[in-house]
């Protein structure tokens, strides 16, 4: 049976630089000496954090200090020691979008979080929901722990928050003394113009981490993360490291590749999966009846698509199984769980050919699973 992989976020597997990467090992390797017999430390890798922060210059105009750069085992990591260090007990709040990544919020409900979710609009979380919700819940005696927030290729709508918003966002956690955490790890899959400063470059006076991911512009499989905070706050949390540090041969074997390649790898995969992006859109545009809205992000590697709201999804979605169509619902991303008419079709990772059948074959199943009672009175 044919597939059609929507599900996940994952870049073109043909873009992985397998060989390279085995030519860099080659490179690496007898230069390491004994680094590969001592753990790692807290922060990681020396080099490869000098590679983030230049990254990170190059893309925003400022150089983060290296030694406020921790490299982890993927953005996951970092993701949950902002819990361990920000939530002192069961029932803290995480204030984040009310639609935010599945796997965020299943990291935060096994911490024991207690999650609110703030409105989102076409330029992300809306700033006068934020506000009010900051403030109902600092009156009764429940301050968020931390705010955390995609503002950039927001995960799953795709939405970017302009700098105007983002410095509201900042202002209100300032007014409210609630830290931000900023999950960044969609920065460099970029197929328009479309640069707005992170929230980490902009003035702020509470705590902001800032979190990346390699992930999404080189492979899962590698696992390689890093965040970035000021001391002190950077040693408490890296206070609650379990794992002895950081992947010494992965880091290196990646930075060996990265240090002259990055930026044109970046623009390889970026382009091969532009394709595929503009070809989701025109294909879920002949469907408006099935498809009654999707977003069209600049970025990312996601289009959030809104169903009639007569779609039964538990139906549409068992019947896309049955005919190997994989896709991301609505309520996966949902705060709080509701059965909510969305669905997330990832493009990075399917071929051109599997998008080209596989929308039309998602549009029969959820035009085949509308609700009896919305076919009219005429019935």
């Amino acid at each position: 049976m044919e597939t059609y992989p929507f599900g996940s976020g994952r870049p073109d597997p043909s873009s992985f630089p397998n060989r390279e990467l085995a030519e860099a090992a080659m490179r690496i390797l007898p230069e390491l000496g004994d680094e590969l017999a001592r753990y790692p430390g807290s922060l990681g890798y020396e080099p490869m954090r000098k590679l983030v922060s230049e990254r990170f210059e190059k893309r925003e105009g400022v150089r983060l200090p290296v030694q406020e750069v921790a490299l982890t085992t993927g953005s996951m990591q970092a993701v949950t020691l902002m819990a361990q260090t920000f939530l002192e007990r069961p029932g803290d709040v995480v204030v984040m979008e009310e639609f935010s990544y599945s796997g965020t919020l299943g990291a935060y409900r096994k911490e024991g979080a207690e999650l609110v979710g703030i409105p989102l609009d076409e330029d992300g979380m809306r700033m006068d929901a934020l506000s009010d919700t900051l403030k109902d819940l600092t009156d009764r005696g429940k301050k968020p722990g931390f705010i955390y927030a995609l503002v950039t290729f927001q995960n799953p709508t795709g939405s970017i928050m302009p700098v105007e918003r983002r410095r509201e966002l900042l202002q209100i956690a300032d007014r409210f003394e609630v830290p931000v955490v900023e999950d960044h790890c969609y920065a460099d899959t970029v197929y328009e113009d479309c640069q707005v400063p992170a929230l980490y470059t902009l003035e702020h006076e509470v705590p902001v981490v800032h979190i990346e991911s390699f992930s999404k512009i080189l492979g899962p499989g590698v696992r390689l993360g890093a965040f970035t905070a000021p001391q002190p706050l950077l040693g408490e949390i890296l206070s609650y490291r379990r794992d002895g540090g950081p992947s010494t041969l992965t880091a290196a074997i990646v930075y060996e590749y990265f240090r002259e390649q990055m930026w044109n790898h970046v623009d390889e995969i970026n382009t091969i999966v532009k394709e595929k992006r503009d070809l989701m859109f025109e294909m879920l545009s002949q469907f408006p009846d099935a498809f009654e809205w999707f977003s069209r992000p600049k970025g990312g590697l996601f289009i959030w698509v809104k169903l009639p709201d007569t779609t039964d999804v538990v139906a549409c979605e068992q019947r896309a199984e049955a005919l190997g169509i994989d896709y991301a619902t609505g309520k996966a991303f949902h705060v709080y769980r509701e059965d909510v008419p969305y669905l997330r079709l990832a493009f990075g990772y399917t071929k051109l050919d599997e998008i080209r059948k596989g929308i039309p074959k998602l549009a029969a199943c959820v035009l085949e699973t509308q609700k009896v009672e919305a076919q009219g009175v005429a019935d």
